[in-house]
């Protein structure tokens, strides 16, 4: 066997105010505040809520406690759990998170009643989501409209219309184990009910305010979630410092904010990111369909839905027509050329099953059409065959990589991080390993570093050693949402309504 070519990256930087850098987002914020910030306008960012009393009431109460600030957690690892320095002008995000009365809606306690004693589950999903659109479509016709809706969940409700499935809602920013469970192509057939943050989020897009699910355990250490299934049981909840991080880290990005981009080099081609999922359709069936996740340097994430996937007779893996891959990569580069007003110098695109050899034609025809000469196809399988092994009870540093051939590197996203001095996850990493399909990027190193600078582009979350790129992170939560869109209607492209 030949020699394999072991290296370690360094932490990506991230790029905050006034060009400040920093390997972690909260230590950066802090210092720097968000990439967007100016000193010409003092922002305010307009919150609604809808809810119940209580959990409106509860809320309130703890968004209140946020402004003086969070003390941090009493830890070995003082840089694992920072305190949050507050939510007002003087804190990270440098603005005022505001909840006027007139953008707070209360569910009454009958209307509450009535669904969680209804007894179809697909009806009391229905007036679950109801109830919330309704609320949620009142505040988006006022004059001068919330930026984000906060959905208060009570718990009863939770208990009866929420998705139980292993994967926590990826709103609820206060799971310890969000990273170590990871979307993969294959759809989700785990839903023992429908799926009312999927529908929800749907519902609500075409009222254009981005909305934030919260589950009471976020904000109420006395709340209790009784939990239904086994799979739940591992369900833990976050210190109350890191919670406030990444519930104002997410209300910040969706009230159409910058919290950070990544660092690019000025002497390097400007590139976007693709990553290209499918997802099952409401009827259950082996019917799928494509969406495409497109993401620059800058936090800018576009959301298109594609054509039906078929399924290779060989290994079953999904993949798309030529036809279809061209349509959903043309309209993916069309959309950054709206933003941007021109086409991107490189390509990146991202799945997590082999690039099918009619993707790839359709993919290369519309890149060809786009005038990009440089693309890069990396196909990375949820689990990898090869693991390293490392002296003493910590596993690799995140960041290790190692060459397998000119066309494959395993990379561990996920490891022991020196800044935390541990290894801050709950099971053995499990590393990522890229197959370049097509490779114009003569330089492995280029690749490597950008797919470790994606996994610090989550903005639900405020920890930066993420396990997925963004834009194979984004997959579920897409897939979760464009299946209730019907077909014919095209869905708002901005990421931070999928979040």
């Amino acid at each position: 066997m030949s020699s394999f070519d072991l290296s370690h990256l360094p932490e990506p930087l991230l790029e905050f105010a006034a060009n400040g850098r920093h390997i972690d987002v909260r230590f950066g914020l802090t210092d720097y505040g968000p990439v967007d910030f100016s000193t010409e306008r003092t922002k305010e960012i307009r919150l609604g809520i809808v809810g119940s009393s209580q959990t409106i009431g509860k809320l309130g109460e703890w968004l209140r406690r946020c402004e003086a600030g969070i003390p941090a957690k009493n830890s070995r690892q003082p840089n694992l759990f920072p305190g949050f320095p507050g939510s007002t002008i003087l804190g990270p995000f440098r603005c005022s998170f505001e909840v006027g009365s007139r953008h707070v809606r209360t569910l009454s306690q009958s209307l509450v009643s009535r669904i969680v004693t209804e007894k179809d589950d697909d009806t009391a999903v229905s007036l679950a989501v109801e109830a919330f659109t309704n609320e949620v479509k009142d505040l988006a016709e006022q004059d001068q409209p919330p930026q984000v809706v906060i959905c208060a969940l009570p718990v009863e409700i939770i208990e009866r219309v929420s998705n139980m499935r292993s994967q926590p809602p990826d709103d609820d920013p206060e799971e310890v184990a969000v990273n170590e469970i990871e979307p993969e192509d294959a759809p989700a057939v785990d839903r023992e009910i429908e799926n009312f943050r999927g529908a929800l989020k749907a519902a609500t897009l075409a009222l254009r305010i981005p909305i934030q699910i919260v589950w009471p355990t976020t904000y109420d250490n006395d709340a209790v979630v009784r939990k239904k299934l086994a799979e739940l049981s591992t369900r833990k909840v976050q210190d109350e410092a890191t919670r406030a991080w990444n519930f104002f880290c997410a209300l910040y990005y969706k009230a159409g904010g910058t919290p950070w981009r990544m660092v690019r080099d000025q002497r390097e081609y400007s590139a976007t990111f693709m990553g290209v999922s499918f997802f099952e359709g409401l009827d259950g069936t082996s019917l799928q369909t494509s969406s495409a996740q497109l993401f620059d340097e800058r936090g800018e994430g576009l959301i298109l839905k594609g054509g039906p996937g078929l399924k290779d007779k060989t290994d079953r893996q999904p993949y798309l027509s030529a036809l279809d891959a061209f349509s959903l990569t043309r309209t993916a580069l069309q959309s950054y050329k709206k933003e941007h007003g021109n086409y991107p110098a490189r390509l990146v695109v991202h799945k997590t099953s082999r690039f099918h050899p009619e993707e790839r034609e359709g993919f290369q025809k519309a890149i060809e059409q786009s005038e990009i000469e440089i693309a890069d196809f990396i196909w990375m399988p949820r689990r990898s065959p090869v693991r390293l092994f490392r002296n003493g009870v910590y596993p690799p540093l995140r960041g290790t990589a190692m060459r397998l051939d000119d066309a494959q590197t395993i990379l561990y996203t996920r490891g022991s991080v020196d800044f935390f001095r541990t290894y801050p996850g709950l099971y053995v990493p499990n590393p990522l390993v890229l197959h370049a399909q097509r490779r114009d990027t003569p330089d492995w190193n280029l690749l490597l570093k950008e797919t470790l600078a994606l996994t610090k582009m989550n903005w639900n979350g405020t920890q930066f050693d993420g396990a997925l790129p963004i834009t194979l992170k984004a997959a579920r939560q897409v897939g979760d949402i464009l299946k209730y869109v019907p077909d014919g209607v095209t869905p708002d492209p901005r990421y931070r309504f999928y979040m």
